[in-house]
């Protein structure tokens, strides 16, 4: 099971790698334990993947454009697609998580809808005409119940959910 995590440390000051990055773009960059900024301190980037391979530690979600909810199903980045499915919506089932069981997984793939909900991702995609969300998602869960508001923002709702699924995703884990 492939678990990742990323921490985003905003450094009031450059630090300088021993390679030309394009402005803007994020990098991971081993720092090792010592805290020198100075320039005489040259880091290296490295690859996202080294913080999970070579300390087994989460490093972070993974973004990736998709045309339509069906391609972010459909165009998986894994060869064997995901193993399992789990849409988040305030009309989903509410499952408390201490009681939700996950199946065992390799890739699991959750999904957010923006401020119209995936409902309506599920309405604008062709592939997808006539299906409902329980069609698309095996697992469809309201992780943000009783929320007090009309709408919860999608960076809100997702830190939400990652606490949420924490434990059935260790429990998912702990199976395989």
């Amino acid at each position: 099971m492939d678990l990742e995590l990323i921490l985003v440390i905003k450094i009031l000051q450059n630090v300088l790698v021993e390679q030309i990055v394009e402005q803007g773009k994020r990098v991971t960059v081993a720092m090792g334990t010592n805290r020198d900024l100075t320039p005489a301190c040259v880091r290296k980037v490295v690859p996202q993947s080294s913080p999970s391979e070579e300390m087994g530690s989460y490093w972070g979600y993974k973004v990736r454009y998709a045309s339509n909810l069906s391609g972010v199903i459909n165009d998986s980045p894994y060869k064997e697609g995901y193993d399992h499915i789990i849409g988040t919506s305030e009309h989903g089932e509410t499952i408390i998580s201490s009681e939700l069981i996950l199946p065992s997984f390799r890739h699991l793939l959750i999904a957010f809808g923006g401020l119209a909900g995936l409902e309506e991702s599920i309405e604008e995609d062709p592939n997808l005409n006539g299906k409902g969300a329980n069609d698309v998602f095996p697992c469809y869960l309201n992780t943000c119940p009783n929320q007090g508001s009309r709408t919860i923002r999608t960076e809100e709702a997702l830190l939400i959910s990652l606490q949420y699924f924490q434990d059935p995703i260790r429990r998912a884990g702990m199976a395989s």
